[in-house]
């Protein structure tokens, strides 16, 4: 039985052809008998040739009449294959729209040809491919989420544990081991609400033609304290007058990240360069270092949220994680480009491309 849009195609071509041949066949039928009227009119001899010109006429308006009914039978099947082969991509369309909806987002659209029902297909089969990977990262978000949590709300819980139970005292340096857990637990929640606010559609850059300079000297200078302290020389080599449409607050995090992350694994008596330089339409931005640097198996995945290089997993040198995703997002929301330098071996190097 048919049903769908293949019934629907199947009637409508039907229609619309037998429409045409019935008309078509009327108005044939019509002439024929009109014109052997006129020609009973105008010659004399009809009356003698009648029975020939009666037995002709119906002969061609029987010819007629039977060729449109074998005309409408073959448009009828020509119709119900056409039709099928029309409606046979859509249907396997929307039924594996119907399985994405369930859930079953391997799901794929077999290539169609070269039109656009072949466009669509491909469409949707990137629409799959788009939500399969935004699965696959949900779930490493939560479980990564879980895993960065668990750690801290163990240490934490353990300690409270030990002091209820008397085997440990809550001493000062006890006591700043679990507000350090509790700071963790505080970064790891506000860097999640910044990325999730930045990935948010109603996230807005409040762009503004900027000095460069200004903007890196402001960070430098929030961070020039703790350099000093732990003994490492930050310098900077910036080209002057450099002026770029981009939103100030945002650029600044960008930096303070970058800075934070130089601080963190760059060793007493290392040294930190911030360069920059106009390259034809673009400025580029480089922070390099002498620490302990990124493999280069870990430099493709540094920018995933919660990634962090095996050298990185301990208390004293642990992030939230976040940190180089966010700055990735801020750049990507200038149109601009960051990415690490390969082939700089001394530490590392971060590059940054904004165009003017």
């Amino acid at each position: 039985m048919l049903r769908g849009l293949h019934a629907r195609l199947t009637l409508i071509f039907i229609l619309a052809a037998s429409s045409i041949l019935i008309i078509a066949g009327l108005i044939i039928m019509y002439e024929v008998h009109y014109h052997f009227a006129m020609f009973q009119r105008d010659v004399p001899e009809f009356q003698s040739i009648k029975p020939l010109t009666h037995h002709f006429e119906k002969a061609l308006l029987s010819s007629v009449l039977w060729t449109s009914i074998g005309a409408i039978l073959l448009v009828c099947i020509i119709s119900y294959f056409v039709a099928k082969n029309l409606s046979k991509p859509m249907v396997e369309m929307r039924k594996a729209a119907e399985k994405m909806a369930k859930g079953e987002l391997q799901v794929r659209v077999k290539a169609l040809g070269d039109d656009e029902l072949n466009d669509l297909g491909n469409s949707l089969n990137q629409l799959a491919h788009k939500l399969q990977l935004q699965e696959i990262y949900r779930k490493n978000m939560t479980s990564d989420i879980a895993h960065e949590l668990r750690t801290p709300l163990a240490t934490i819980k353990s300690h409270l544990e030990a002091f209820e139970d008397g085997v440990f005292k809550p001493t000062t340096a006890r006591i700043q081991s679990l507000k350090g857990e509790i700071d963790r637990l505080i970064l790891i929640v506000q860097d999640l609400e910044y990325l999730t606010a930045m990935e948010a559609p109603e996230f807005t850059l409040n762009k503004k033609a900027q000095q460069l300079n200004h903007i890196i000297i402001k960070s430098i200078d929030a961070f020039s304290g703790a350099f000093v302290q732990k003994g490492i020389t930050l310098t900077s080599e910036l080209a002057e007058n450099v002026v770029i449409n981009v939103d100030a607050k945002r650029i600044s995090q960008v930096f303070i990240n970058l800075f934070s992350n130089a601080l963190r694994y760059t060793q007493r008596g290392g040294e930190v360069v911030v360069h920059s330089y106009v390259d034809n339409e673009s400025v580029i931005i480089s922070i390099r270092d002498t620490g302990i640097g990124i493999s280069e198996e870990e430099i493709k995945q540094v920018f995933e949220r919660f990634y962090r290089g095996e050298k990185s997993r301990n208390r004293e040198h642990g992030g939230s994680g976040i940190g180089l995703t966010i700055v990735k997002r801020i750049v990507e929301a200038h149109d601009g480009q960051i990415w690490i330098n390969e082939e700089y071996k001394q530490g590392t190097e971060v590059k940054i491309k904004f165009f003017r």
